[in-house]
């Protein structure tokens, strides 16, 4: 995308991209359960070391974004309303802060240009380009008018989200220019097309900013890796070492890990800790996966194939992390990366033993209850003839 705005470049000017951030912000449980939604702006023609200096002001908040109104138990279509509203609110507030990014009805002025006084001293002709958003998932579906649980980049089907995928058979990118084709088209046939699609109706201002959508969102190692998928996997880890009791010895190593060069010894159990930040998760990667292995040792014969799953999945993970906060890569560096998430997707299914999804539970729940009516159908029908000793043993049977 830079590069082709670079080609309509005028000698002398020189290209501004833009990088956005937002994140919803929870303030305090004493005063209402206050929340607020900033949007901060930087630009990309600045240094690292120069980003990092709070002194500099490099990132500046540009706007405050409603939040929504909590919904309560309301009925379906009201809901449906309410939500429409909320993204026609939205919108209407991103639209007058990106204004001047959006298309202008003259062709002749569509390309903007801007006199800014920069660091040295002197005036440059400037063009502003959207350049990356940075925000969690739920953050990119509400932003671009997309259903929960669906990929903003790609148009991965819902059930293949959990599916490893090569790089080389990726499915096709989003393309919003579709999306606001059919939703200027405002008719029946135009709506079941993008409810077909997961993309809600209505207008939508990052459709009408000249970059392409699906390359607006950025990783961002903090909600998708150490806030995200190491979150889950410290779950899973848990979940696997209460359920073959191996917890007690789990917390016994954790604690008595010792300290390293910029690595603190922990001094509260996995289990004593309320709530990890990005940090904390920063520090733990560096020793999870030697608290797993030391902690899953003296296994039987049977246990030695789940807990060898276990501990690869483990590596697998943490290799994908550690090589994606490398600050560039090459050719070996990226197949690295692609190699350790296959494992990790290999050996996930290891932490599904013992486990329920919300399907298999809601199955489950249905079931007893079926179960239990038919049990007591059976109770009401043979109460005279059962004697104590026989209708304990059914009662066995059925709790069994």
């Amino acid at each position: 995308m830079l590069i082709m705005v670079m080609a309509t470049l005028r000698l002398g000017d020189t290209l501004v991209p833009l990088i956005f951030m937002s994140d919803t912000t929870h303030l305090s449980n004493f005063a209402g359960d206050k929340k607020e939604w900033p949007v901060y702006m930087t630009i990309g023609n600045l240094s690292s070391k120069i980003h990092q200096m709070p002194s500099t002001y490099t990132v500046v908040m540009v706007a405050l974004l409603p939040i929504p109104i909590k919904n309560r138990n309301i009925p379906q279509k009201q809901l449906d309303e309410q939500r429409q509203t909320n993204r026609e609110v939205l919108n209407e507030v991103l639209r007058r802060v990106l204004q001047p990014l959006t298309f202008k009805q003259n062709a002749n002025t569509k390309s903007r240009y801007y006199n800014v006084l920069c660091a040295d001293g002197n005036f440059r002709c400037c063009k502003p380009v959207s350049a990356a958003w940075l925000a969690d998932c739920p953050e990119y579906s509400d932003l671009h008018h997309l259903e929960w649980h669906v990929c903003f980049r790609c148009q991965r089907p819902k059930n293949e989200l959990g599916d490893y995928v090569p790089s080389d058979k990726q499915h096709p990118r989003r393309d919003h220019n579709v999306y606001r084709t059919l939703s200027n088209a405002n008719h029946k046939a135009a709506d079941a097309e993008l409810s077909s699609r997961h993309v809600h109706e209505g207008f939508n201002v990052f459709r009408h900013i000249p970059c392409t959508m699906s390359d607006l969102p950025k990783p961002d190692p903090l909600h998708t890796m150490q806030i995200g998928m190491l979150v889950h996997l410290q779950k899973w880890i848990f979940h696997f070492m209460k359920t073959h009791k191996r917890l007690a010895k789990y917390n016994a190593i954790w604690l008595s890990v010792p300290a390293y060069h910029d690595l603190t010894p922990n001094n509260k159990s996995y289990e004593e800790v309320s709530q990890w930040n990005g940090k904390e998760m920063k520090k733990m990667s560096r020793c999870l996966l030697g608290v797993v292995t030391e902690s899953l040792r003296g296994r039987s014969p049977a246990q030695r194939p789940i807990f060898n799953c276990a501990i690869e999945c483990t590596r697998g993970l943490l290799e994908f992390y550690t090589y994606a906060r490398y600050k560039s890569h090459d050719d070996a560096t990226l197949s690295y990366m692609e190699d350790a998430l296959h494992r990790f997707h290999t050996f996930k299914d290891v932490f599904l033993l013992g486990r329920a999804g919300k399907k298999a539970k809601a199955k489950a729940n249905a079931l007893r209850m079926e179960l239990v009516k038919k049990r007591k159908v059976d109770e009401e029908t043979n109460a005279d003839t059962w004697s104590p000793s026989k209708k304990q043993c059914e009662m066995n049977a059925w709790r069994d």
